[in-house]
């Protein structure tokens, strides 16, 4: 139960974490030239990070 508990609060805040990134990507004129690619770019390295990271997390609480 005490992992179920750690597992959900690491897992929150990384999806929260991405939340915050794809919501915060609409002034796509002003992030663009800061990351230098689009926001749909943006989301989708975004969205490699948060399976590979969720992966290592699961393995390391296993």
């Amino acid at each position: 139960m005490v992992q179920n508990f750690w597992r959900g609060i690491i897992t929150g805040g990384i999806i929260g974490a991405t939340i915050s990134m794809v919501v915060g990507g609409r002034r796509a004129q002003a992030r663009r030239s800061i990351l230098g690619m689009s926001s749909k770019q943006a989301r989708s390295r975004a969205n490699r990070v948060l399976r590979g990271v969720t992966k290592t997390v699961n393995d390391l609480i296993r």
